[in-house]
């Protein structure tokens, strides 16, 4: 059995950036020795030395400054849901059993070139919660559904619900949209391809019945809309590649990114920061829709924060004085023109840092959740003594607050 290489380094940043768009909690790679020289494991093999500085720099510019804020962020309302039957993959041999390398995986790469944004669902799902709330129903490998689930399926198209399915749907079910089953081709771009152009038939045959909340002008960059309270963060991941010389000779596998140009539409008005590089960005807005033309690096992705008001500062409230022992409160708001705090979690750096300039303990990356973060900063008994600074920057438009206190001897 052949030990698992190391993974591409553009490969690498868009599965990382295809999981950063998702609201999870943590992040786990396994096979350290694919990623670092010098280990010896039955399992890997350590094979590109690019890979793992790929990792350091997207843990240092992405992970560490947002990562506190896209924890508290949520998912985005979904209308679409994606069907995964069990009761299928029992009795008829269908479905991904996790590895997504079926028809139903083809047909959820499908739905993101045709920027939908799917909830997976399986049939104690529907039976516990139904399908208020959705709009399109996609069902690929679902020959064989229990009772109360197909009834829930008619009853769902019955009051304007569109289904999607194949051409083994269960027969009780008639789908809206079909779309055909295929056998993945082994060549990448021959596979990649099927996918772009059942999804593009899939946009057409969808577009008069169903409107995205967020788009893109091409398939080869795919939305995700995350959100809290009355701010968006949408991301987009720049999906378009090309054969390498790592692995490329193969034909299995298009491990180098290309750049391209998408423009990015969201039903909604409102005020744009581009989160990573820490500054307003211009966008256009007609009939309540916002538009942003973005250009992408290779398999690179983007995160703009929406916001209903601008954000016109930082502010900071800190006792003049604390003693040597005592815990310092620090209050930091990013606020409005009316000094309101933003309805947004707000990535925030914070610096304390003693007459020396260094910094304490409690100096690092937040998320101002609704705009504000609450800091108890214990002061040492050993602590130097003298004026301390407080600095707090958010990192969506780049403004800057600052504060002094003393630490008496």
């Amino acid at each position: 059995i052949s030990r698992f290489i190391t993974i591409a380094p553009m490969h690498l940043r868009e599965a990382f950036w295809t999981k950063m768009a998702r609201p999870i909690q943590g992040i786990m790679y396994h096979g350290i020795g694919s990623l670092l020289p010098g280990i010896t494991h039955g399992s890997y093999r350590y094979t590109h030395p690019e890979t793992r500085h790929e990792l350091k720099r997207l843990v240092d510019t992405v992970v560490r400054p947002l990562g506190p804020t896209l924890m508290q962020v949520t998912d985005a309302g979904k209308d679409v849901a994606f069907l995964e039957s069990f009761a299928s993959e029992m009795f008829a041999g269908r479905g991904t059993y996790g590895w997504n390398g079926s028809w139903a995986g083809d047909m959820w790469l499908i739905c993101q070139y045709a920027a939908l944004q799917p909830q997976v669902m399986f049939e104690e799902t529907i039976q516990d919660r139904g399908l208020d709330g959705y709009k399109v129903l996609v069902m690929p490998d679902c020959d064989v559904l229990p009772a109360s689930v197909v009834e829930a399926v008619l009853a769902f198209q019955q009051r304007g619900g569109i289904v999607v399915g194949d051409e083994r749907l269960c027969p009780a079910v008639k789908p809206d949209v079909l779309v055909e089953s295929h056998s993945r081709p082994k060549q990448a771009d021959e596979a990649r391809q099927v996918n772009v152009e059942k999804a593009l038939a899939l946009r057409e045959a969808l577009d008069p019945r169903y409107e995205r909340t967020a788009d893109s002008s091409t398939p080869d960059v795919i939305p995700y809309l995350r959100r809290y309270g009355s701010t968006d963060y949408l991301f987009a991941v720049n999906d378009r590649r090309q054969y390498g010389d790592y692995v490329g000779h193969h034909g299995l596998v298009m491990e180098d990114g290309l750049p391209t140009d998408a423009v990015l539409t969201l039903r909604r008005t409102g005020h744009v920061f581009d989160l990573l590089a820490g500054r307003k960005v211009s966008a256009t807005a007609d009939d309540g829709v916002l538009r942003l033309e973005r250009h992408f690096g290779p398999c690179d992705g983007h995160l703009l924060m929406v916001t209903d008001r601008p954000i016109d500062g930082v502010r900071i409230v800190a006792p003049e004085q604390v003693k040597p022992g005592e815990s310092l409160a620090i209050q930091v708001a990013v606020v409005d023109a009316d000094g309101r705090p933003l309805d947004a979690v707000v990535p925030v750096r914070v610096d304390l840092l003693d007459p020396h300039g260094r910094e304490a303990e409690w100096s690092g990356y937040y998320g101002a959740k609704d705009g504000q973060i609450e800091i108890q900063a214990d002061i040492a008994t050993n602590d130097t003594p003298g004026l301390w600074r407080i600095t707090a920057r958010e990192l969506a438009s780049g403004l800057e607050g600052n504060a002094y206190v003393v630490v008496g001897q």
